[in-house]
């Protein structure tokens, strides 16, 4: 099941509808583009959705990561809300540190662009770990082979650690990675729905409920 990567209150209305995501994910950046504050628009996406939601900590240090992170959850103190923690060397120990303190919370080691990197993430706990696709490939980074070296180091190594890969610019790289071996994505509304909403099945669509018109309109005749 895919994530929503979305702090917008209408989009995941319309995206809960379909009943097939699993959480949402979030970000700083995210979240600045509500105008919000943190707390309210957390509380908000809980309100509307069902599943787990990750709130990004803020801060570079050890110290920092951690106190934002037990802020987070005393703030929202619901077993839904999981923690997003950057992967650099300061946040691969607080992610040590916080699933020492909190084994049952979620923590997904975010910022990934790297197999090492990700290594480090899983030996230090962490439940998920989001590589960066497009940026990857912007970087001339090859995300599909960095993520099968991953998983296949996850599988050989027997880590619970999943791949919940992240930064998209069309639907193809959302399949390609999982075809790669990531359990799963984190992905905008905008390429939730063209995941679907695909112009030839558009097309093909309104020509059969135009076809569909022509033909109840027969039957009308018909039986008159």
């Amino acid at each position: 099941m895919l994530y929503l990567d979305t702090a917008n209150i209408e989009e995941l209305k319309k995206a809960t509808r379909v009943n097939i995501l699993k959480g949402v994910t979030t970000n700083p950046s995210i979240l600045l583009k509500e105008k919000k504050q943190r707390k309210d628009i957390i509380n908000e996406i809980l309100s509307v959705t069902t599943g787990e939601v990750f709130v990004q900590t803020e801060g570079m240090s050890v110290e920092e990561i951690l106190t934002d992170g037990e802020a987070i959850l005393d703030i929202f103190q619901s077993e839904r809300i999981a923690l997003k923690i950057p992967a650099h060397l300061e946040g691969v120990e607080a992610i040590k540190s916080m699933k020492d303190r909190h084994p049952s919370v979620k923590i997904l080691a975010t910022a990934i662009y790297s197999a090492d990197q990700g290594l480090l993430a899983a030996m230090a706990g962490s439940d998920y770990i989001a590589p960066y696709v497009n940026r990857m490939e912007n970087n001339n980074i090859d995300p599909y082979e960095a993520i099968r070296t991953i998983r296949k180091v996850y599988d050989d190594q027997q880590f619970s650690t999943k791949i919940l890969a992240a930064s998209f610019k069309n639907t193809s790289q959302i399949v390609q990675i999982l075809a790669a071996g990531a359990h799963t994505a984190t992905i905008s509304y905008e390429l939730f729905a063209q995941m679907a909403n695909k112009g030839l099945a558009l097309e093909a669509i309104e020509k059969f409920n135009a076809d569909a018109s022509e033909l109840s309109a027969l039957e009308g005749r018909t039986n008159a």
